[in-house]
């Protein structure tokens, strides 16, 4: 009997060291929020770049938009661009008036197009 009362006492040992193992694995914080938030800004950085490329791009290849135009979409994007580095504005206000200017510049050269 003696054997067999070690085992009992050596499982209920046991036992309680997994179960204190498995609540300090359950309350460890995560990261996963964190992680993902990097993921998104990264994202809208990307998003940014590739509207101001757009941009750029649809100014050196459009030769229907006006000078006037132009030049008042180059300041705008100056402002903006130099806004968001300063931090005065956020990224995802800094991607919504990129959106913006991309569809006046798009409105534009249709517009004078037709």
């Amino acid at each position: 009997m003696d054997p067999i009362m070690m085992l009992v006492i050596a499982a209920i040992i046991a036992a309680i060291i997994l179960v204190e193992f498995n609540k300090q694995q359950n309350t460890k914080p995560g990261d996963n929020g964190h992680i993902s938030a990097d993921v998104q800004q990264l994202y809208l950085l990307k998003a940014a770049e590739h509207k101001i490329e757009i941009i750029e791009d649809l100014q050196k290849n459009s030769g229907i938009v006006s000078n006037a135009t132009v030049n008042n979409i180059e300041e705008e994007l100056t402002y903006l661009t130099s806004a968001f580095e300063k931090g005065d504005i956020p990224l995802k206000e800094f991607n919504l008036k990129l959106d913006s200017l991309l569809n006046n510049l798009d409105n534009t050269s249709l517009a004078q197009a037709s």
